[in-house]
């Protein structure tokens, strides 16, 4: 009986030792990928809000001043679908499908996608675009 019960305080405290859950440190690859998603969510943000500051904050700056010009809308929405992530020591590429409509003139346009946003640095930047640009307004049919 003394040894059933010794046995059953061991395995009790050996349950109440293991049962606290540690903390998993997640990977660098982890961060990168966390970081250019939170970007491209501010990035898409500031420019349905048309906020320059942010978007020059942002972007390279030739890819600033491009998108910047293209600002001609009267509203704007974006939805991005990312499909995936590929890193290359400090650059990181999302692929992303997007859709978009544009407001402009009282003329509600919609245009969509595929697209890959590269970042670099630290905090992450936006340097180029390769493939159908979602930040192009589309122009007014007449």
């Amino acid at each position: 009986m003394k040894k059933s019960f010794v046995v059953l305080i061991i395995l009790v405290l050996i349950f109440i030792g293991c049962g606290g859950k540690d903390k998993v440190k997640p990977s660098a690859d982890s961060i990168l990928t966390t970081e250019s998603l939170n970007s491209i969510n501010i990035i898409k943000t500031a420019y349905q809000e048309r906020d320059g500051s942010i978007l020059q904050s942002r972007l390279d700056p030739v890819l600033a001043k491009d998108i910047l010009k293209e600002l001609t809308f009267e509203k704007a929405e974006l939805s991005f679908t990312p499909r995936r992530v590929r890193i290359n020591n400090s650059t990181v590429m999302v692929n992303l499908n997007w859709q978009g409509t544009w407001v402009i003139k009282d003329n509600s346009i919609r245009n969509r996608g595929v697209t890959v946003f590269v970042f670099e640095g630290s905090p992450m930047k936006l340097m180029r675009i390769d493939g159908d640009n979602p930040f192009h307004t589309p122009l007014t049919e007449k």
